[in-house]
């Protein structure tokens, strides 16, 4: 007798870094702010002040998000020169919808 075993799986989250990128020639040092993530299809929002550096890192369900940052960034553009500035960082629309892992990247806009 044989028996046959399928198992449909598909995993509904997914693990997500979003990075927020200050531009060529700065290294950011930290971010102290608040990030909310909403997703575009159930309107669910999820926030976080949670910063690795400049990399916001969660499990999500899979799907398609609008991002909203906003804090402070430090940040260097030459050895021994630090900055701090308020900054924001916004997109409409990112696809975190791959099984497993994505990463998308977002610019910051500085407000000083």
């Amino acid at each position: 007798m044989l028996t046959a075993c399928h198992k449909d799986e598909d995993d509904i989250f997914t693990y997500a870094d979003i990075v927020l990128n200050a531009g060529a020639g700065m290294t950011i040092e930290q971010i102290q702010g608040t990030a909310r993530i909403t997703n575009l299809n159930s309107k669910e929002v999820t926030t976080t002040s949670d910063f690795d550096v400049a990399t916001i890192r969660l499990s999500l369900v899979r799907s398609s998000y609008s991002v909203d940052a906003e804090g402070l960034v430090r940040y260097h553009d030459a050895p021994n020169k630090s900055y701090t500035k308020h900054m924001r960082a916004h997109s409409d629309y990112i696809d975190l919808s791959a099984t497993g892992y994505n990463q998308t990247t977002i610019d910051i806009l500085f407000l000083e």
